[in-house]
């Protein structure tokens, strides 16, 4: 009985890992798309750049949220799956990063700043994610 019951709980994860990781590439091409918006604006862009450049930036927040959703179910999936601590750990290091990625941009390069921050992280969580998922089929 018990393991039927983990390779459930393996099956669960896996399936859990995947959306959160499809979640993340959303992340990472909508980020990539205001990036290339936020330099134009930088560098002589005018009010339609620096409009396409804020809604690209509100698409990614929203696209943050799920993916925060996503990974916050993926945790919970952990539970019954035997994963290092330092793997569960670095999840959540990315989704305290995302609530404090947008607070109060000042300027189109702190913006640009922070585009280029977060897409360093959402790319490390991705390899987290690659490489969970990757434990979790070994098992």
């Amino acid at each position: 009985m018990g393991e039927v019951r983990l390779k459930e709980d393996l099956r669960c994860a896996e399936e859990s890992g995947e959306q959160a990781l499809a979640s993340l590439y959303a992340v990472r091409a909508k980020l990539n798309s205001a990036k290339k918006w936020g330099i134009l604006d930088i560098f002589g862009g005018n009010l339609i750049s620096s409009y396409v450049k804020h809604s690209k930036i509100n698409e990614v927040e929203g696209l943050i949220e799920q993916s925060r959703m996503k990974l916050t179910d993926f945790q919970k999936t952990l539970r019954g799956v035997e994963i290092p601590a330092e793997l569960k750990m670095e999840v959540s290091s990315f989704l305290t990063f995302a609530d404090f990625a947008f607070d109060n941009p000042v300027t189109d390069c702190l913006v640009q700043t922070k585009l280029q921050t977060l897409g360093e992280e959402v790319v490390d969580t991705i390899q987290l994610m690659e490489t969970l998922l990757e434990h979790i089929r070994e098992q």
